[in-house]
């Protein structure tokens, strides 16, 4: 079944929420212009951008393939299906048999038969003929020595970017590569930004982590909002790390990018809202810090575009021993309510610092956190005297911002590095 299809309409008047829409379609295209960004190339030869990892004497190459490629190459557009092939070559050249782990690349990957019945083959003969033709375009999962094997694992579509492990396992012996691509054809908003030259490399300052601990508590308190000079949402959320590590880990755990705002996306959301039917990569609108737009944006969303965990990322013109600083805001919309600033807009919940909690206790699981701490800059409000975002939904903090150093190799939890800074109260503010 599609994962976009219409599951229910959403609580309240069908003709408020059409009204609704329609105002934020206009306020929302009104805001974007017709600016679009570039995308990974879909390609008919999709293997030449196959990425190659190595383990000792074994190597794993992958390529996610893009939407308008599957049907291309597959004659059937099973992403309308929520089918999504990975094409693997694994080229063993040790003395062992290895076994590829299926579940490594998706834990609740698709079976040949199964795709050939979700393709619409519905007679026994057509189903037996379609099953056969997705079995032999499988790849092998046993791996056998001095040889090299390819094919596709038929996974779960993940319209972005798709995070994934080849893992293999032998005699005393296992193999693990683990993989990050975006997929072709995808317009996320951050693909606009040429963060290389964002700032002057004369500009850039690298700080020690005490130094770095002051640099961030002088920051604004919180973001600006869509006019550039009223305060938005706190400034509550920094990551320490290269680019490229800190989207794998997001993306690993299950964060999906978000798309440009353009005619398309802006529909997908209205729609999304109105009948409730899941949009994973839905925009986000821009926030300011740097005097620019977020230069990236993530989030997990519910069933419906109206309640999802998003967060938007700066890169910051300093670095912390060699590493790229990363000043954030998280927030997780719980609905949508009219707005005097912009018509229709999501309604956050107060309690921001859950939301901050959450990406913390997700990095962790990850292992990608290998340090954390918590400075102050975003100043404390409760229930009673909250602060107000843009749109003027209350809030209530603690006041603290979390920095999250994430390091390329695993972190076990009892590993994690506690930094000697602030504090988060037992009785912080966070709830009434």
């Amino acid at each position: 079944m599609n994962a976009d299809a219409p599951r229910g309409p959403v609580v309240g008047s069908p003709g408020r929420a059409l009204v609704a829409a329609a105002a934020l379609l206009g306020s929302v295209l009104l805001a974007s212009g017709c600016a679009t960004a570039p995308s990974v190339p879909e390609s008919v030869d999709f293997y030449a951008r196959a990425e190659t990892k190595i383990d000792q004497r074994v190597s794993a190459t992958a390529v996610v393939l893009s939407p308008a490629e599957t049907e291309h190459h597959f004659g059937v557009p099973l992403a309308n299906k929520g089918i999504q092939p990975v094409w693997l070559q694994i080229d063993n050249q040790e003395d062992l048999s290895f076994v590829l782990m299926l579940l490594s690349v998706d834990a609740d990957y698709f079976a040949p038969s199964e795709v050939a019945w979700i393709a619409g083959a519905r007679s026994d003969q057509a189903l037996a003929r379609e099953t056969n033709a997705f079995l032999q375009r499988h790849v092998p999962v046993l791996i056998p020595p001095h040889s090299t094997v390819s094919g596709y694992v038929y996974t779960n579509l993940d319209p972005g970017a798709k995070a994934f492990s080849v893992e293999l396992f032998g005699p005393r012996a296992v193999r693990s590569f683990d993989f990050v691509q975006l997929v072709p054809g995808f317009e996320a908003d951050f693909s606009s930004v040429d963060f290389a030259r964002l700032y002057p490399p004369t500009e850039i300052q690298d700080m020690d982590v005490e130094a770095l601990r002051d640099y961030l508590a002088t920051l604004p308190c919180c973001v600006l909002g869509g006019d550039r000079k009223t305060p938005g949402d706190p400034l509550n959320l920094v990551f320490v790390g290269k680019g490229a590590n800190v989207l794998a880990a997001l993306v690993r755990q299950g964060w999906d990018l978000t798309e440009t705002i353009r005619g398309e996306t802006t529909w997908r959301t209205i729609l999304s809202s109105i009948f409730g039917s899941a949009y994973r990569t839905s925009p986000v609108s821009p926030l300011y810090v740097f005097d620019r737009p977020q230069d990236i944006a993530l989030q997990k969303a519910r069933s419906t575009v109206d309640e999802r965990n998003h967060l938007r990322l700066w890169k910051a013109p300093v670095t912390a021993i060699g590493q790229e600083v990363w000043v954030g805001q998280i927030s997780r919309d719980i609905g949508i309510k009219l707005s005097s600033r912009t018509f229709v807009t999501h309604k956050i919940d107060p309690v921001v610092d859950e939301a901050r909690l959450y990406v913390t206790l997700d990095m962790a699981n990850s292992q990608a956190l290998c340090s954390v701490g918590y400075v102050q800059g975003v100043g404390e409000s409760d229930a009673q005297s909250p602060r107000y975002n843009y749109t003027k939904d209350p809030y209530y903090t603690d006041g603290l911002r979390v920095v999250l150093v994430l390091g390329e190799d695993p972190c076990p939890l009892d590993e994690i590095e506690y930094l000697p800074w602030e504090v988060v109260r037992p009785d912080a503010p966070t709830g009434p």
